[in-house]
């Protein structure tokens, strides 16, 4: 079969391994930062390191509940505001975010159909060691209530051939 684009019905994500099956759109961006190494008499740089590495992440739910099984993955809003505070301060729990694509597993060549699908069946991209830094909530007159979460990842993502 010829490789095709990876668009949104072929998707599935898990946040710890959870769907996440209301998710309207997620995004990720890597930044490297660069120091300039330049010495006297130079006009040009003469080299650029790397000195940092960020990782970002934005994911925007329809929203359903604060206790939607990937919700309380990425950040568990229960149980008082102490406890909330001090999970913040003493103990966060990392989490982690699967971008699979679909893939057809059977075929049936007489009805023409893909009649079977292996929902993980090839991994995009994984965000390690996630933590969230923004969480909005949003009503619209005439919308659909939604729930923005940002943050950043720890590891960069990398692929394997």
């Amino acid at each position: 079969m010829a490789t095709r684009t990876f668009t949104a019905p072929k998707a599935f994500i898990t946040i710890n391994a959870k769907p996440a099956g209301y998710i309207r759109n997620i995004s990720f961006t890597e930044n490297i930062n660069r120091a300039d190494v330049q010495g006297l008499g130079n006009l040009t740089k003469q080299e650029v390191p790397a000195t940092m590495y960020t990782c970002t992440f934005t994911t925007d739910f329809f929203f359903i509940s604060f206790d939607e099984p990937e919700v309380v993955e990425m950040i568990n809003r229960f149980g008082g505001v102490e406890p909330f505070k001090n999970t913040l301060t003493l103990g966060e729990f990392p989490f982690s975010i699967t971008f699979y694509s679909r893939t057809a597993t059977t075929l049936d060549p007489n009805t023409k159909l893909v009649t079977e699908i292996d929902r993980a069946g090839q991994t995009v991209a994984i965000l390690r060691e996630c933590f969230i830094d923004n969480q909005s909530f949003t009503l619209a007159e005439g919308g659909i209530a939604s729930l923005t979460t940002s943050g950043r990842y720890l590891e960069p993502v990398t692929f394997v051939q």
